[in-house]
């Protein structure tokens, strides 16, 4: 099985305030990984850290390794904004930018050098398209982004990523601010992307993880409890305390 991403002895701190301690996991390419534990548990700060987002807070201290296709993230020589574009990062309850539908999906391909309004055109089909917009906002394309319904603004951020073809893209609340409608049309974009895309997602609900993911950690005080293939985990769990978490016992 081939690894995307790869976490090494990883531990984030933001001042004295450990988020992260000496996390070890490994995810495997074209699969969807969900990241589950208790509020405060450090999945938003794993997944900010998978694309080096973590660095534009201040008095944030990254140690470990982070590996993209045997690359390390962290090393000197690499172009953050490449990573960047490589591995996206969706954020809970993520906000289109103050401009139209078109514009919103075009942003980054125009800042990466593609100026011409067919090849644009393309792009932002094809990216509705794989979000299942491309039907409900093909004659609405000059619309405010912002205007959409919570569903909609959701799928048009993953739309917007899908744009600069990354290869990883990291989902911090999959369903935070939506209703079960839009939770539901989340999920099977995601079920679609897996496998043409390594998803990473982090997520309160233990049916959304069993529903949309091939793997599972459960992540409790900035620590790794224990990882592994969705099933397995949820069935024989090897940690009593994950048992704990999945079952309700602890939340």
């Amino acid at each position: 099985m081939a690894i995307k991403l790869d976490v090494r002895g990883l531990s984030v701190h933001y001042g004295t305030l450990r988020a992260l301690d000496h996390v070890n996991l490994t995810i495997p390419t074209g699969s969807a990984t969900a990241l589950i534990g208790p509020t405060g548990a450090g999945k938003s700060s794993l997944l900010r850290a998978l694309c080096r987002m973590n660095e534009l807070w201040e008095g944030v201290t990254t140690l470990g390794q982070v590996l993209l296709d045997d690359e390390n993230i962290y090393s000197r020589h690499i172009d953050v904004s490449h990573i960047r574009r490589r591995v996206s990062l969706i954020p809970r309850r993520p906000v289109p930018f103050p401009l139209s539908v078109f514009d919103n999906i075009a942003y980054g391909p125009r800042i990466h050098g593609v100026k011409g309004r067919t090849e644009l055109a393309n792009i932002i089909k094809k990216s509705l398209e794989k979000v299942g917009l491309w039907k409900e906002l093909k004659d609405r394309l000059e619309q405010r982004a912002i205007d959409l319904s919570p569903g909609q603004k959701q799928r048009l951020c993953v739309a917007r990523a899908l744009a600069v073809e990354p290869e990883a893209l990291l989902i911090d609340d999959l369903a935070s601010g939506l209703d079960s409608a839009a939770t539901a049309r989340m999920e099977d974009v995601l079920l679609n992307l897996k496998g043409d895309y390594t998803i990473v997602f982090a997520t309160h609900t233990m049916q959304q993880a069993g529903r949309v993911s091939d793997h599972v950690a459960y992540l409790s005080e900035g620590a790794l409890i224990e990882h592994g293939d969705t099933a397995d985990v949820f069935s024989r769990p090897k940690d009593h305390r994950t048992e704990d978490y999945i079952t309700g016992r602890f939340s």
